[in-house]
């Protein structure tokens, strides 16, 4: 089979070409291609592996022969899955690779927000006073989402002595009160109609005023107009971000920037040595496994 590898996937391209030697592999990095561009390099290929490089309708229906679209990523909502679905093209992502990563960093900020880290760090530099700040144990931890990540999440709260309130499909414990009685809340959905704009001024309106949201989901699940009017009003103390509703780099104008008490960092989640590697291992073994069921 023909397999195109459009963007890097975090293993080097002899590696892939090593575990996959009876096929065809070609490359490139279309990551700034224009789709025109990417439909003549996809034209006859039988497998598209990439990271989260936007793939739209008009390149998948462009690649007769395309059966299989591997994505080095956790979410899909890059993908025009409606057209993948009405030609029976199978999507498979790399599922799981970034628990640890993207939990972790949920950890880095809930700290770095509780004691002012950011605003400490350049208060040292000026001389100026200390902020107080407040401790992680006996707080409640709010996780709307219980997959993998929300899962590792709660785990790591466990070992802080927080309390978890977990919000799915299955739960019974309700959004509003998850977020009225929770000190910190992170989300760790995905982004689907359901949950585009899910966290709004009227959501938010139910935090404490002392209470802090962390997003290391996907930008859109919050409306970014309604969490500044939520910082700059007080309605909470703080927020952290790793994503944003578009994709870093933001430029220097953005509307959140002007908002107190942010902390932002440029959609970092999964950026570890050993998350990129685990994303290229997974999606090799998606690609073995799809080729397998084939023989």
């Amino acid at each position: 089979m023909k397999i195109a590898v459009i963007e890097p996937i975090g293993i080097a391209i002899q590696e892939i070409r090593s575990e996959l030697p009876e096929h065809m592999i070609i490359e490139c990095d279309s990551r700034q291609w224009a789709d025109e561009q990417l439909i003549d390099f996809v034209k006859d290929v039988d497998i598209i592996a990439l990271t989260n490089r936007r793939l739209s309708a008009a390149v998948i229906n462009s690649a007769m022969r395309l059966q299989l679209i591997a994505v080095a990523f956790a979410g899909i909502d890059h993908i025009d899955r409606d057209a993948a679905n009405k030609r029976n093209i199978l999507i498979k992502n790399a599922a799981g690779y970034a628990n640890t990563a993207v939990s972790e960093l949920v950890f880095g900020l809930m700290i770095s927000l509780a004691r002012h880290i950011p605003d400490n760090n350049q208060k040292i530099r000026e001389q100026g006073i200390t902020n107080t700040g407040i401790e992680l144990k006996n707080k409640v931890l709010g996780i709307v989402g219980y997959g993998a990540i929300g899962a590792e999440v709660a785990r790591l709260a466990n070992a802080f002595q927080m309390t978890a309130l977990i919000y799915d499909r299955k739960s019974q414990v309700t959004l509003d009160d998850l977020f009225s009685q929770s000190d910190f809340v992170t989300l760790h959905v995905p982004l689907t109609n359901e949950t585009k704009g899910m966290v709004n001024l009227r959501l938010l309106s139910q935090m404490k005023k002392s209470a802090y949201l962390i997003n290391c989901a996907r930008g859109p699940i919050v409306v970014s107009s309604d969490l500044k009017k939520a910082l700059e009003q007080g309605v909470i103390a703080g927020a952290a971000l790793d994503v944003f509703d578009v994709e870093p780099p933001l430029t220097a104008n953005y509307s959140l920037w002007e908002a107190p008490n942010l902390i932002a960092t440029p959609h970092i989640g999964f950026n570890t040595r050993e998350a990129l590697v685990a994303k290229g291992q997974l999606t090799i073994k998606n690609i073995k496994e799809f080729l397998s069921s084939r023989l």
